[in-house]
């Protein structure tokens, strides 16, 4: 592996703030000795000789950080070179960091194996070679072995780990997230993550989650570990290494240098060169079961279903990287965990007077506002609390036909209805009301506090307590039809983002209502029906599919980054909302399919509940 500037010890760490390096005067927390770590590295069946085993944490300094280099240097045996300090395996593939290390409570650990012999007979070590393995949280005794009596680490476990913490890496010894208490919950989440889908202490893939309500992309992780044992188990010279890094370069097309980060440049890039690299998967390879046939893209997906979470609409994430889904046909709203764990009980929450459920809006202090369609012609909307219990029995009054809301600064409900917009206070009082042609059209608050919508005949309407409307014209949404989908969602510089789902474009206009966006709006990417959008923290626009069962991303500028089939994976069916984790997993509901599929790390951490200052931005 490349050898990188040396990377913060234990002893050197500061806490850092935002995105900078400039450090603070505020003491780091006491570490606390480490206890045994005990585990085996191999390639496919071979164990790696000579590796150097390093023990990191990830950082809170700010994302693009340097990792931390845990093992004490002084210890006999440990060995310092650019990227820390190590430790070697022996020749079994086995080590030891029993007593070798130190790290505070809470901090989030993981091993990266670098170099070493994988069998080969008079050859020098692999140099390609970078395996990882994710730890979790520094026990507040330090005592690992608690939670992990043993650590396995191959190309399984280095495929998991990359792909969940994919939001918080840049290379395999930069892991690191922002101080914030969002930052932080997200960077946990996504460590956790990497135990739904391998079993670290055997290094084998999961068809299943813990609660089994998930079915997880086993085929395809044991294919990536499949693409990458070629290089793994020769030297760096050899074909299966030119093949892997001729084709799986960075978004600059940079060529990779080890197999650690081609793996997270794949997971960046899953739609580059899929058959190419599906041909380093042989017949005999060693994890299985594994792909017959190369996969439209490298999306890693896991699908989670709900008994009675029929029709789910459009969702929303709190705090905490909880997701609530309301489910339209069943009259319920679920709660997934951060994992895809139901938390809302076998028959979902109930009560509040839910009718049709149509779409969720969290506040601050985590409560669930959903909007109800029905009843006919008398929409209503329903608050609970953080914990699932209905705040009131009987739902605030709407308008005819209510479809999405959004929350200003203040904590007051703006809703979108076919005809005007409304507005609760926090308490559910009726504040105002605006004339608008909104029909089915998302809306969105800026951080001023005024409310964006769009409206048939291809308007933008720009709305301010008490009475203020403003109308602009855009040219991306049909300016004849009498009915139209049309999903909003703001960036971080406060320009209005839309879909039209007649037209299959995405539109873009200024914070003035100035459009930016073509005329036709920008187009390909594989939209096709678009149901749902979301911005993610590093602004880009994301976007569901109805008809192609299928998402679409493009970058601000409105380049389409996914090819025209869009990103594609299995359970996705008739996907109408989606919705971005504070770890970078994207969630889409599949309303005809009764379940939300999650797309490990493909974006960026964003910021969640989404509020009027908080849109496009990183936790």
């Amino acid at each position: 592996m490349p050898r990188l500037p040396l990377l913060l010890s234990i002893s050197a760490l500061a806490v850092l703030t935002g995105c900078g390096s400039t450090p603070s005067q505020q003491a780091a927390p006491a570490s606390v000795p480490g206890q045994t770590i005990e585990g085996k590295i191999h390639g496919g069946n071979q164990p790696i000789v000579g590796a150097h085993i390093y023990l990191f944490a990830a950082n809170n300094i700010g994302y693009r950080a340097p990792s931390i280099s845990l093992i004490n240097p002084h210890f006999p045996g440990v060995a310092t070179d650019s990227n820390g300090t190590y430790l070697l395996t022996n020749t079994s593939g086995g080590f030891n960091l029993g007593g070798a290390y130190s790290c505070i409570p809470g901090q989030q650990l993981y091993i990266l194996a670098t170099t070493g012999n994988p069998g080969l007979r008079s050859i020098s070590n692999n140099e390609a070679l970078a395996m990882l393995t994710a730890l979790g949280a520094c026990p507040s005794d330090g005592n690992l072995a608690e939670t992990v009596p043993y650590i396995s680490i191959n190309e399984l476990t280095t495929v998991a780990t990359i792909y969940a913490l994919a939001g918080f890496m840049s290379d395999p010894i930069h892991v690191s997230a922002a101080l914030s208490p969002g930052s932080i919950q997200g960077l946990a989440n996504a460590f956790a993550t990497v135990n739904t889908l391998v079993d670290i202490s055997t290094g084998t893939s999961l068809a299943q989650n813990q609660q089994g309500n998930g079915v997880l992309p086993q085929a395809k992780l044991d294919t990536l570990a499949n693409i990458l044992a070629p290089c793994i188990n020769s030297t760096s010279q050899t074909n299966g290494c030119a093949t892997l890094f001729n084709n799986a370069k960075d978004s600059n097309g940079n060529a990779p240098l080890d197999t650690a980060t081609a793996i997270l440049n794949i997971a960046h890039n899953p739609a580059a060169n899929p058959a190419a690299l599906f041909t380093l998967a042989t017949a005999n390879a060693p994890f299985q079961p594994a792909l017959t046939a190369a996969p439209n893209d490298w999306t890693l997906a896991i699908t989670f279903y709900a008994a009675n979470m029929a029709g789910p609409y459009y969702p929303a994430f709190d705090s905490t990287g909880s997701l609530w889904v309301p489910a339209y046909t069943s009259n319920t709203l679920t709660k997934f965990d951060p994992f895809g764990d139901i938390l809302s009980g076998e028959f979902g929450f109930t009560g509040g007077g839910l009718n049709q459920p149509y779409s969720v809006a969290i506040d601050s202090s985590d409560n669930p506002w959903v909007v109800n369609f029905g009843p006919f012609n008398a929409s209503t909307v329903s608050k609970f609390l953080s914990n699932g219990t209905p705040a009131t029995a009987t739902p605030y009054p709407c308008s005819t036909t209510c479809f999405f809301s959004a929350i200003d600064t203040v904590g007051n409900l703006w809703i979108s209805a076919a005809n005007r917009t409304i507005v609760l206070s926090p308490a559910g009082a009726h504040l105002a009301q605006f004339t608008t042609s909104a029909y089915n059209s998302g809306i969105v608050l800026d951080p001023s506090d005024n409310a964006w919508t769009l409206g048939l005949g291809a308007k933008l309407y720009r709305l301010t307590l008490p009475s203020t409307t403003s109308v602009f014209n855009e040219s991306v949404t049909s300016s004849s039809a009498t009915t139209e989908l049309i999903p909003t969602a703001l960036d971080a510089t406060g320009n209005t983002w839309f879909v039209s789902s007649k037209n299959n474009a995405l539109g873009k206009s200024d914070p003035s209502g100035k459009p930016l966006s073509p005329a036709g709006g920008y187009t390909g990417g594989g939209l096709n029906s678009p149901g749902g959008i979301a911005i993610d923290g590093a602004n880009t626009i994301w976007i569901t599919n109805r008809n192609t069962n299928s998402i679409s991303a493009f970058t601000n500028s409105g380049a389409a980054i996914t090819p025209s089939t869009g990103y594609t994976a299995d359970g996705v069916s008739g996907p109408r909302g989606i919705a971005i984790d504070p770890s970078g997993n994207l969630w889409v509901t599949n309303f005809t399919y009764n379940s939300v599929t999650e797309f490990l790390g493909i974006a960026a951490p964003t910021a969640t509940p989404i509020t009027a200052s908080t849109h496009g931005q990183r936790p």
